[in-house]
């Protein structure tokens, strides 16, 4: 970076040292964005900037940001761009990109209706890690075109971007995965209170009636009594369903997979479904213990635990497969169901999908969707780590 500053004065230096340290202490990242994009517009001079971040394929624009146009200006152009004509030139080549008049360059694809007019135009690449992220675009300078000083000055900025949306993001996962902890840490404590307290206690009054029973006489009192004896049963199954449902024992003691191996025998009783279980991973590695670490325990059980009940109580499925197998070096899971299916593109209102999707992201890996009527698939992989397994 040094390389290029030489060429920028001093002033407009200080301005992208003071934009650069509001950049990286602010923890939103959308905010960070638009907090860029005004600044990028104060030092260049352009009428208007955006911010397009690309899709995973790195193919194209899955977001579009923009500063200097009004909301009204921006709904009457319509969908937002996704990466053609000259953002496509930028996005299979992420060099800094200068055009004194777009219009009349061989790879515009031209403007939509209602668009401002656009002719000078800059743009350079957002890179994270080394690797492409989105693309910076400044255009319609104000006073006559854009220069050197404004590309070093727009570059600076992107790098500036990157941090800020890496740290932004950093910590917005590390919030994310704090209250999946503290939610499994609070399940853990409500099944074992409700196991050594509640359950027991319900025992004990079973015992009791039952003991009551055996010295009643006979008549209307013993059919109280084998009521209350049927009503404290049903209370016991039904606690201890939400016991497993809230953090099965198995999971802690255990470990995922004889976990998963009580889950589907407990879904297969309750409910009139068939569910076929196929488990291929290590159950001991090298270091003697085999465990996988928590966070990858946790998120295997529940990525199937919420497929599972997708598929039986939502999808009213009659079959359901679910395979669990290691292959180099990741955790391959699949659940597929004959079920009604969902829409994996509709809008996710519930915690369920989010969540799983989420906490398959935490762990580095990747969630695939697809549903049809006649059924729906939950593919998942997630890298291996195990408990002692050095990062």
């Amino acid at each position: 970076m040094e390389s290029t500053r030489t060429a920028l004065d001093e002033s407009r230096l200080e301005r992208l040292i003071e934009v650069g340290r509001s950049l990286v202490t602010e923890r939103d990242p959308d905010a960070v964005i638009q907090n860029a994009l005004r600044a990028a517009r104060d030092l260049t001079g352009a009428r208007y900037a955006a911010l397009g971040v690309l899709d995973k394929s790195r193919s194209g624009l899955e977001r579009f940001l923009t500063d200097g146009m009004d909301a009204a200006t921006v709904e009457s152009i319509g969908d937002t761009p996704r990466g053609r004509g000259i953002l496509r030139m930028l996005i299979e080549d992420p060099q800094p990109l200068l055009i004194e008049d777009v219009g009349q360059h061989p790879g515009s694809a031209g403007f939509p209706p209602n668009h401002p007019p656009m002719r000078s135009f800059l743009g350079v690449p957002v890179k994270i890690h080394g690797e492409p992220w989105g693309n910076l675009y400044l255009t319609e300078k104000k006073e006559g075109r854009f220069d050197q000083t404004d590309e070093q000055s727009a570059v600076i900025l992107a790098e500036w971007i990157a941090i800020a949306v890496n740290n932004a993001r950093s910590a917005a996962a590390e919030r994310v995965q704090l209250s999946f902890e503290a939610a499994e840490q609070e399940r853990r404590k409500w099944a074992r209170e409700l196991h050594d307290e509640t359950l027991q206690n319900l025992a004990g009054l079973r015992v009791l009636l039952s003991a009551a029973r055996r010295h009643a006489d006979s008549g209307p009192s013993i059919e109280v009594i084998d009521t209350s004896i049927e009503r404290v049963d049903e209370t016991i199954e039904e606690m201890r369903r939400l016991i497993a449902d809230l953090r099965p024992a198995a999971l802690d003691q255990l470990g995922v997979g004889p976990a998963i191996s009580a889950l589907v025998e407990r879904v297969q009783s309750e409910r009139d479904v068939t569910i076929d279980l196929r488990m291929d991973f290590v159950v001991r590695g090298s270091s003697g213990t085999g465990r996988l670490v928590p966070q990858l325990e946790d998120t295997i059980y529940r990525v199937v635990q919420e497929s599972l009940n997708n598929a039986v109580r939502h999808g009213e499925a009659d079959r359901a497969i679910v395979e669990i197998f290691e292959e180099n070096g990741e955790v391959n899971v699949k659940v597929a169901d004959d079920g009604s299916g969902f829409d994996p593109d509709a809008p996710r209102t519930g915690f369920g999908l989010t969540g799983m999707s989420e906490r398959i992201a935490l762990a580095g890996g990747e969630l695939e969707l697809s549903s049809s009527p006649s059924g729906s698939t939950v593919r998942a992989r997630v890298p291996t780590r195990r408990l002692g397994q050095t990062a």
